[in-house]
């Protein structure tokens, strides 16, 4: 068997192969000998029937997989003699001599991963936010939580601020009306700045049965390209006007958030918890993708299209769970974007594959139990979520490469210099 690699592009190989007729022709042999056996042909006992029989028979079908096997076979083994690493899909092979009594000719072409000799961090100083929960957040949260129980009592007045108005709208550019600028029996808390600047202040004031007709500007930023930055014409007709009624916290109201008890200040110690947790997952969040876009930015390579192909799947699926299979379209810079976040992931993974390889990093197991036991205490029976993880080694992994990237991040930050920024709550979640 001969063999030649030709580097068409950093990443991707086009391997030549060529294949002695004598090593098809016992591929073939074996075949048709694999068919006498088992062939069942009128007129002969499965097991008797004429080799020359067989061919004629099954001659056509029996070359094509013997060349299937063969060129399967002599692939693997000219990837394992040239020490090649593929990914992504399976090789594209193009034939190109399969003329009987000759040698087999094929070319294959794929990509390979970047080699990296070395993995650069050099950073000297790093600044990390840091927050504390107060406790007029969790005071913010038991006021949100009332506030997900409001009744609403109509009145006869004009709306104002934290009303609820129900109305009827109509949207209109240059006299022409447009798709979706239209609404009946349309709840809007005036406030909640919930549709386009100017448009909740425009339906202020209004009273029930009036009708107002109030001049907004799309922003030149808004996802519809072609009402970005317009100016449009609204007729609104009020049809309701209602007053919010906020409950304050009781026992009722605390046993349905799920505390038994009925005690608020065993459930303002529940949400202390919620906050601490999502304030360390957004901390280290934060500092995780600013050390990454550093090692990125340091390590300039060039990752396998197959593998950013893939990731960008992954990512599309992730983002849009509700596509499925169904015929659906994106805009261009939606699938610039994809396509940025699965490079990155991509560039990410290797790096970080390397460095654990150079460094000889390992999960450390007790920070995979630990890790695990604080992902179970934040639900109701912690036993049966460890015991979920733990009865599936693809749902263990997830928490081993959770601690296997801090390791990482642990062992990039060993000698830089890190400092604290302290954010209140609410600026780290603006943040």
């Amino acid at each position: 068997m001969q063999v030649s690699v030709e580097a068409t592009t950093k990443l991707e190989r086009r391997i030549t192969v060529t294949v002695p007729v004598t090593q098809l022709e016992e591929a073939f042999d074996k075949r048709i000998a694999n068919l006498a056996k088992t062939a069942k042909v009128k007129g002969f006992r499965p097991g008797n029937v004429p080799l020359s029989h067989i061919k004629q028979i099954y001659g056509n079908a029996a070359r094509q997989e013997a060349l299937s096997d063969v060129i399967q076979s002599s692939l693997y083994a000219a990837i394992e003699q040239e020490k090649l690493n593929p990914v992504g899909a399976p090789p594209t092979v193009e034939p190109k001599n399969i003329t009987p009594g000759e040698p087999l000719e094929y070319v294959a072409t794929f990509e390979i991963m970047p080699e990296i000799e070395t993995i650069n961090f050099e950073v000297k100083k790093l600044e990390k936010e840091v927050s504390t929960i107060t406790d007029a957040d969790v005071e913010k949260v038991i006021e949100r939580l009332c506030e997900q129980h409001t009744t609403w009592k109509e009145v006869d007045r004009a709306a104002k601020d934290k009303d609820q108005a129900v109305i009827d709208f109509r949207g209109a550019i240059d006299g022409e009306f447009f798709a979706g600028g239209e609404a009946h029996d349309y709840p809007l808390i005036l406030g909640s700045n919930s549709m386009i600047p100017g448009f909740e202040e425009g339906v202020m004031g209004i009273k029930k049965g009036e009708e107002k007709v109030i001049k907004v500007t799309f922003p030149k930023d808004y996802f519809s390209k072609d009402l970005a930055g317009k100016v449009a014409d609204f007729t609104i007709t009020a049809k309701k006007i209602s007053e919010p009624h906020v409950p304050a916290m009781n026992e009722d109201l605390v046993k349905k958030f799920g505390i038994k008890s009925g005690n608020i200040e065993e459930l303002r110690s529940e949400i202390r918890k919620n906050l601490e947790r999502e304030v360390e997952r957004l901390i280290n969040s934060k500092l995780k993708a600013k050390i990454f876009d550093l090692l990125i930015e340091q390590n300039p390579i060039e990752v396998p299209n197959a593998l950013i192909a893939q990731e960008a799947k992954r990512v599309h699926d992730e983002v849009h769970p509700h596509h499925g299979n169904k015929e659906h379209h994106h805009t261009e810079e939606e699938d610039a974007h994809i396509k940025d976040a699965a490079k990155r992931n991509v560039m990410l993974g290797v790096l970080i594959g390397e460095f654990v390889k150079q460094k000889k990093i390992k999960p450390d197991y007790d920070r995979v139990q630990k890790h695990l036991a604080k992902v179970a205490a934040a639900y109701e029976d912690p036993t049966e979520v460890i015991k979920w993880y733990a009865g599936d080694k693809r749902r263990l992994a997830e928490i081993e490469m959770y601690v296997l990237e801090e390791q990482v991040i642990e062992a990039l930050l060993a000698d830089v210099a890190v400092t604290e920024k302290t954010l209140s709550y609410s600026e780290l979640m603006k943040a």
